[in-house]
């Protein structure tokens, strides 16, 4: 297998990264929005929930037909619903309406989160795979940092009703690189072979990476989520830190993710996840006794903060590897499951955060240190299978 060639990944990570424009692009309309079409901002947020949610379950849709329709096929028919959906946001006359059109929206996103990784794993050895999947992680999560600078922009110049043709047009601009790089239907098992969400859950290392991961990237969202009230009403800060630290947790996420294939050339994926787990173990020790001594300084906070996301750069793309290192026949329902029970998992610790948040930092880094760990137990199991 050759090494990775960036031509190929970019392409296919853009793919993933317009249906995170979805949403990260309009964020600051969303008061314009409220006001525009005569609704309230609770109602104006399901616009957002809604496509969180559809997102979520359309994981295990497209995972269960991308092997019947084709990885071409079914990439084509998520970005045209992005593209169509984009057109009726953008067109939509009322909330109720934009929610029904973003529901929809978000069905159409989950196409690319599911066949990206499963078209990377597929075409490449492990280390290649990481290097791979590394660099797809890292043009998503760039994306959160620019997006809504990108939307304040074309709030300004032509109203929040902009961002969805922006986003309807990306997606039209995407095609040509899917008809180039995805290749047509592959059988890629025989006609008696049991292709099943049950036959997937009997893979036990399956579990167990794909729980690690989503205990991972559950911690990740439990404390962005978490941010913001904490740097308010702790540490007395404005948004401005909040935005703070996510450009230097981000930043130090694309450093160790850049490193990530690398590194597991040289020394495999397991200690490479081993790696990142340490260093995440790291981090959550530190937040935890920033709350233990009431320490209310942001520069501690965002320095734990780097160095939960520096291991995450290590071990989130290794760990996604390992988990679709199952038969073929099976990577597409294992990406799809994979990604639902990580947004599962991180609303599960949303939610829970919500009801800590009184009470300032200790509880939530209690919460998500026990996320890391929980998953680190997985973690050493998985090397043992």
């Amino acid at each position: 297998m050759s090494r990775p060639p960036l031509l190929q990944i970019i392409p296919l990570a853009a793919l993933t990264g317009v249906g995170m424009l979805a949403t990260d692009l309009y964020l600051p309309a969303l008061p314009h929005l409220a006001h525009d079409l005569g609704s309230d901002v609770p109602t104006v947020q399901a616009t957002i929930s809604s496509f969180m949610i559809a997102l979520a379950l359309s994981q295990l849709f497209w995972g269960a037909v991308a092997d019947k329709l084709g990885m071409r096929n079914t990439l084509l028919a998520g970005i045209a619903l992005l593209a169509a959906t984009g057109v009726a946001c953008a067109l939509a006359a009322d909330v109720d309406a934009l929610i029904v059109y973003r529901t929809i929206q978000g069905v159409g996103a989950g196409a690319a989160t599911v066949v990206v990784p499963v078209l990377l794993r597929r075409r490449f050895t492990d280390a290649d795979a990481v290097r791979a999947i590394s660099w797809v992680s890292i043009a998503e999560s760039i994306i959160p940092a620019i997006a809504p600078v990108i939307g304040t922009g074309i709030l300004l110049v032509s109203g929040w009703r902009g961002n969805f043709w922006l986003v309807a047009v990306l997606a039209l601009i995407l095609l040509p690189f899917i008809l180039a790089l995805v290749p047509g239907r592959q059988v890629l098992h025989a006609p008696d072979e049991t292709v099943s969400y049950p036959a997937l859950l009997q893979n036990r290392a399956f579990l167990r990476d794909a729980t690690v991961y989503g205990l991972t990237f559950g911690a990740l969202v439990t404390f962005v989520a978490s941010a913001p009230h904490l740097i308010e009403q702790w540490s007395g800060r404005g948004p401005a830190i909040f935005a703070l630290m996510q450009v230097c947790g981000v930043s130090s996420f694309i450093v160790a993710a850049s490193r990530a294939g690398a590194m597991a050339h040289r020394c495999g994926t397991y200690k490479l996840m081993k790696a990142g787990a340490i260093v995440q173990l790291f981090s959550v020790a530190g937040l935890i006794a920033l709350g233990l001594l009431d320490v209310r300084h942001v520069a501690p906070l965002i320095a734990c903060w780097m160095l939960f996301c520096g291991g995450l750069g290590l071990r989130g793309p290794s760990t996604v590897t390992r988990a679709l290192s199952v038969p073929k026949s099976l990577t597409s329902l294992a990406s799809g499951f994979l990604m639902f029970l990580a947004l599962t998992l991180s609303g599960i610790g949303t939610q829970i955060a919500g009801f800590l948040l009184h009470d300032g930092l200790l509880p939530v880094a209690l919460l998500v240190a026990a996320m890391i760990l929980a998953s680190m137990v997985l973690q050493k199991d998985t090397a043992r299978a």
